[in-house]
């Protein structure tokens, strides 16, 4: 992690609080610290050094960077550098210097990695500030006329002396699943750098932010055989697990019974012949967990899991039911680490004792398989509008035929899938509207229909183009877009703070620049081909797993055992919501008597109503977290 506070005017002063401190709060890591006439730098290290440290150097540039770089060595080759070593914090820093000295504008686009970088050239009174693509560490930052304060987390902000005031807006609209505003802090005085942008920031005016990174700019695939495309994803795919295992001595793998995760644990075991033993850690729920198996979903993804490991047994599973856990374990320490409350805290509380698991073990590496659906194992659902505008009725006939886990009409799936997706944006919210299906985040968000109104919040969120994604999406394009748009910033700070607390780096193979750019430019036919979804992943693994999985149209099931979880908490969380009411913010926001009445009338087991499972396992935690989080910033738990 890394921060600098930066006087814009030279008769400014430092503020009394220590910034390389706060930045280490909570990480088990060690800070150092560098300050000069009008700036001082913090970053972390992995191990103490007495040695004097200070930002690197490249021409005008003092630079900090965290993260990693994929294309380092060549990087490093063409511009006449050493190649850093892996986890070497200050030559990649020299190296994104001198990528800047030499590209100016354009070096963002030429490094592969996921990282965040500051930049300061003092003399000129220039600040820069840049975040990586798809996926990056953050980057906070907070500007006033005498000084620049950036930091990677905001409590180093806070550190400094700016007040901690929470942004009503952004609690609304991140409470209504609207986060398509990622510049926009979860504090008053604080913003952000987007993925794939920069700030630039000078002694006068206001700061500038810059998307240098274009979805639409990706192009197309040169026309090749499918054999070719094949090659070219494996090979890719492998060189991305490459550079996801560069520094690390035992990696492991969160694996799930789908697709993605099994692929990268195979690419795992063909970078690391060297490895005896690869931990793999499943989360399965509890025994006795008394759900409601839905349709098209697997709830225990144990069976599939063993089979797979059966054809590889270097493979080493465990399984992991948080029958002991909390829903709200490490939420105060999310809250430190992150600075926010993101949605998908409600989701990913379990993941925690995984991560235990592998830090028990003496895993230094998490290697995830998560960007998959929008790279290799992408569905490939526009091609139904494709094939009809294209007028290519065999293969929209097989896509229709065999759509998964639709048991409608011939007819009305050509209406759903093919038509819809197309309709100009007034006609396709007027058919929303229609079915009922405009409005659904009122039912999720648990947000109070008067505060709703007056703080705008459905405004804001029809004006960002919510209630989305389409489904089927209209371009292959249009997933992307999405997640990156409306999703994958809050989640790059969750990430972060797993990091932090766990004290292990997290990778994601398919995440890797070059393979996300191939993907999303290969002809539809490589996702859905002869009525299959998610082709291409299916043929990378052909042989190498069971057909059953292999062909599976079925996909995973988060949390089904709610019921068991939080019924566990049920009377715990009834006398919070009583303090939650005593907090006129928190009252004014969520229906809390809502979320009360779904835990007094606590079903008897988790097979319900759609609308009841929501009320439970989806507005209770998130008003719970969201008002947690409230009094932990006001100072009220």
């Amino acid at each position: 992690m890394i921060a600098v506070e930066w006087l814009r005017r030279p008769e400014g002063a430092f503020s009394p609080g220590s910034l390389s401190q706060s930045l280490s709060a909570g990480t088990a890591r060690h800070p150092v610290h560098h300050d000069s006439l009008t700036a001082r730098f913090a970053a972390l290290r992995e191990r103490r050094s007495a040695a004097p440290w200070r930002p690197a150097l490249v021409g005008p540039w003092q630079v900090l960077f965290a993260g990693h770089l994929d294309n380092a060595a060549s990087m490093a080759a063409e511009l006449g550098l050493p190649a850093p070593l892996p986890g070497d914090g200050d030559g990649l820093a020299r190296l994104y210097g001198a990528a800047l000295a030499a590209w100016g504008p354009t070096a963002d686009l030429r490094l592969i990695g996921e990282y965040a970088a500051i930049a300061l050239d003092a003399e000129r009174g220039q600040l820069r500030l840049a975040r990586s693509p798809l996926r990056a560490p953050p980057l906070h930052y907070h500007l006033a006329d005498d000084r620049a304060i950036v930091a990677s987390v905001p409590r180093a902000i806070f550190a400094c002396g700016v007040p901690q005031q929470l942004d009503e807006t952004k609690l609304a609209d991140m409470a209504w699943f609207n986060a398509s505003e990622e510049q926009r802090s979860w504090f008053v005085g604080l913003s952000r750098v987007p993925l794939g942008s920069t700030v630039e920031i000078e002694r006068g005016g206001p700061p500038r932010t810059r998307r240098y990174y274009d979805f639409d700019a990706i192009p197309r695939q040169p026309r090749a055989s499918t054999a070719e495309y094949l090659e070219q994803a494996n090979r890719l795919l492998a060189d991305g697990t490459r550079a996801a295992l560069a520094g690390s001595s035992r990696p492991a793998v969160m694996l799930s019974g789908g697709l993605d995760s099994p692929l990268i644990a195979l690419k795992v075991l063909e970078q690391r012949p060297d490895l005896a033993r690869l931990n793999a850690y499943t989360i399965v729920p509890e025994p006795g967990w008394g759900g409601l198996d839905l349709p098209g979903k697997f709830t225990d993804e144990r069976p599939m899991v063993e089979a797979f490991c059966r054809m590889h047994p270097r493979i080493a599973p465990q399984f992991i039911d948080n029958a002991a856990a909390r829903m709200d374990d490490r939420l105060v320490a999310m809250f430190m680490a992150v600075g926010a409350a993101p949605q998908g805290l409600a989701n990913l509380w379990t993941c925690h004792a995984a991560w235990d698991a592998a830090r028990h073990d003496g895993c230094d590496r998490v290697v995830l398989g998560e960007f998959g659906n929008l790279t290799v194992s992408e569905s490939g659902n526009w091609g139904y509008s494709e094939y009809l505008l294209r007028i290519r009725w065999r293969q929209l006939y097989r896509a229709l035929r065999t759509a998964p886990n639709d048991d409608r009409s011939l007819w009305r799936r050509f209406l759903a899938l093919a038509v819809l997706p197309i309709l100009p944006d007034r006609l396709w919210h007027m058919q929303e509207r229609l079915r009922g299906r405009e409005h659904r985040y009122a039912a999720y968000s648990g947000l109070r229909p008067d505060y709703t109104a007056a703080q705008g919040v459905e405004a804001r969120a029809t004006a960002a183009g919510l209630p989305r994604p389409r489904y089927p999406v209209r371009d292959r394009l249009a997933t992307l877009r999405e997640v990156h748009d409306n999703a994958w910033g809050e989640f790059s700070d969750i990430y972060h703070g797993f990091a932090q607390i766990h004290g292990i780096e997290q990778r994601d193979p398919t995440a890797y620049r070059p393979l996300v750019e191939f993907c999303a430019g290969l002809p539809t036919d490589m996702f859905l081909r002869d009525g299959q979804e998610r082709w291409l992943a299916r043929e990378l693994l052909r042989g190498a797993m069971p057909e059953e999985q292999r062909l599976s149209i079925r996909t995973g099931r988060h949390n089904a055992d709610w019921h068991a979880k939080i019924g566990r908490q049920r009377e715990d969380f009834l006398r919070e919501l009583d303090r939650l009411a005593d907090n006129p913010r928190i009252a004014a926001m969520f229906d809390l008597d809502r979320a009360r009445a779904a835990l007094e009338d606590w079903p008897a087991s988790g097979a319900v109503s759609e609308a009841v499972r929501i009320a439970c396992e989806v507005v209770v935690p998130r008003a719970i977290i969201m008002g947690r989080f409230v009094n932990y910033v006001e100072g009220r738990n």
